[in-house]
């Protein structure tokens, strides 16, 4: 071998061993901290603890270190310290050239969910955060959630729920696209009850929600796994229309022209605008806010057949007598 090649290969692996010390030295895991990218109202763990059970290798390299296994790590401990249960580890920041910041969210308490002579107190993901033995809804806990099929075995604080109503998850999701807030949510809907039913033209089986609000209002949302945000949308319009209108000296609801808003009851039980080259004269009933309070404002979309295209545009609302 010539001399040129012996100057060059000890060039070269000197080179490689600057680099693979300064992976363990300047690039060497040294600090690992915690950030909050939400106020904590529930979760009472030490940032030291966190840590701890995340069992970062210090001086390890930052390059190499394994960042899920610590969040798995973090997010199994809720079966051993149920204060756990409450973390969501948003990410791990690779700060250079040696550092780590775990970003850690709390997880709010927006369902209480009946199972079992018990209730789960579970974040939007249904992360079961607590257990209770009793539950009374109020406009600043979570929202009482019922009828939901829970497929787990044997269920322990920190397990996310399976459920066949897997549609529920995207609640959330879908009034924070309605510019619904966490606060706004809890301080509305006093519960919320799914179940499953049959359509009668297809025969499949969809999922319902009905809530009820701290006001009284009852609301049904129709196979929630189609267009949810756009069903809520219509929803909450036509929620602020109808209990946005005025009444006259009798109680009657009138439109912007001051003209008594006439309905007709159908045999199906729901109430639709009069109209007189429909109706007998006789059928009208004169619309109030009484009447409403026995009735649930009911989103659904348009059964089309399977080879027919479901768009947003398909969605309406009727008035159902309760």
């Amino acid at each position: 071998m010539s001399k040129k090649w012996v100057i060059t290969l000890s060039i070269l692996f000197g080179v490689v061993a600057v680099i693979l010390i300064s992976m363990w030295t300047l690039f060497g895991l040294s600090a690992v901290s915690v950030e909050y990218s939400t106020t904590t109202k529930n979760l009472s763990v030490s940032d030291s603890e966190i840590v701890e059970v995340g069992k970062f290798r210090k001086h390890a390299c930052v390059f190499f270190e394994g960042k899920k296994s610590s969040v798995q790590r973090i997010m199994d401990y809720a079966k051993e310290d149920p204060n756990f249960a409450y973390i969501k580890v948003l990410n791990i920041e690779t700060v250079f050239p040696n550092k780590f910041v775990i970003h850690i969210a709390e997880r709010e308490e927006l369902f209480a969910v009946e199972y079992n002579s018990k209730f789960l107190i579970t974040d939007r993901d249904l992360r079961v955060l607590r257990m209770a033995e009793t539950y009374s809804s109020t406009s600043e806990n979570a929202i009482l959630l019922s009828g939901l099929t829970v497929q787990n075995e044997n269920v322990v604080i920190g397990d996310f729920l399976n459920v066949k109503e897997s549609g529920v998850t995207n609640l959330y999701s879908a009034f924070i696209k309605n510019n619904r807030s966490y606060v706004e949510q809890v301080g509305k809907f006093k519960s919320v009850e799914a179940s499953n039913y049959q359509d009668e033209k297809t025969n499949k089986i969809y999922t319902q929600l009905r809530f009820e609000t701290f006001a009284g209002r009852k609301f049904v949302v129709k196979n929630i796994d189609f267009a949810l945000s756009a069903k809520l949308q219509k929803l909450f319009a036509v929620e602020a229309q109808l209990f946005g209108m005025k009444i006259n000296g009798l109680g009657q609801i009138v439109d912007t022209n001051n003209e008594v808003v006439y309905v007709v009851k159908l045999p199906t039980g729901q109430y639709v605008k009069f109209d007189s080259d429909k109706y007998e004269e006789s059928e009208k009933i004169a619309l109030t806010y009484e009447l409403l309070s026995t009735c649930h404002i009911e989103v659904d979309n348009l059964t089309l057949t399977d080879y027919v295209s479901r768009t947003e545009k398909d969605i309406y609302y009727s008035i159902v007598e309760e």
